[in-house]
């Protein structure tokens, strides 16, 4: 494992990717033999996102500023129970 490798620590918010490209991410992986593991779980976790913010835009006809508003609620709320759970 590399420095780099192993200074990863936090998983990459799904904005910071296009849909298209955590999906060429994880393909690029399984050419290369990576079906799980940490950055598989992070693309399966970024690509959950988009599908989510998806369906909001287009099953809940939402704009997309107003279907990015309870995923960061739910962004928000995730992270104070993570942080709640390192307290302990």
């Amino acid at each position: 494992m590399t420095a780099a490798a192993s200074d990863h620590t936090t998983a990459a918010h799904p904005r910071t990717r296009s849909m298209e490209s955590w999906r060429a991410r994880k393909a690029f992986m399984a050419s290369r033999g990576e079906v799980d593991g940490p950055r598989v779980a992070e693309c399966d976790s970024a690509l959950s996102w988009w599908r989510t913010r998806a369906f909001l835009i287009r099953e809940m006809s939402l704009t997309e500023e107003r279907a990015d508003w309870p995923l960061d609620l739910i962004d928000r709320h995730a992270e104070a129970e993570r942080t709640e759970a390192v307290a302990r």
